[in-house]
């Protein structure tokens, strides 16, 4: 009974995901681009409002692409758990920009995730909270000390989440029925008798 209570009937009876897993190393080029801002800062000696300005922007912009990242990671958890998945893609960003919240939320949605991943036993995941002590570190070095070494270690947690979800999927694909050798045909045994049988007879 405590089995059960611990794998529900449906745990391992997941669908294919229908939607495509985001590219998470495309965050990288908001990484780079904001590397490359602040050399141009020193080099050219750029008025210093209008490079933070930029920098603001390219910061914005990769932050805006990291929550779409876990849109799409929380929308495949969806369609994989035939939409048993406590937690909703809206649900996963909208509380991103809850003040104070924010700072649990991070730690939250990949304990969660990993938990569901490990319990399936079809990959091996990280504690949740690791991943959310790496994800909290970035996003205050990105706010308070640099925004592309931030953006970097926001980005880097991505792409493993993305990769233990990838292997996931594939092998739920890989399981699938449409997937799997067609059953043996239930007429075969009665044919080889009867083809032995009139054998026997000549």
């Amino acid at each position: 009974m405590l089995t059960s209570l611990i794998h529900p009937p449906d745990a391992f009876e997941e669908l294919p995901a229908r939607s495509s897993l985001p590219w998470v190393w495309f965050g990288f080029i908001f990484v780079a681009a904001f590397v490359a801002e602040e050399t141009l800062i020193l080099a050219l000696d750029m008025d210093e409002s209008v490079g933070d300005l930029v920098l603001i922007l390219i910061g914005v912009a990769g932050w805006i692409y990291w929550l779409f990242c876990v849109l799409r990671f929380h929308n495949i958890l969806s369609e994989i758990s035939r939409k048993h998945y406590p937690i909703s893609g809206a649900e996963a960003v909208g509380k991103h920009f809850i003040p104070f919240y924010n700072l649990v939320w991070v730690f939250r949605w990949p304990s969660q995730m990993s938990d569901y991943l490990n319990r399936r036993e079809r990959v091996k995941m990280v504690s949740g909270k690791l991943l959310g002590a790496v994800l909290l570190v970035s996003a205050l070095t990105a706010r308070f000390f640099d925004g592309g070494i931030g953006l970097a270690g926001i980005f880097v947690t991505g792409m493993y989440i993305s990769a233990k979800l990838r292997q996931h999927v594939e092998l739920i694909k890989a399981s699938s029925p449409g997937m799997l050798p067609p059953p043996p045909d239930p007429n075969w045994n009665k044919q080889e008798q009867k083809a032995g049988s009139g054998f026997t007879e000549i």
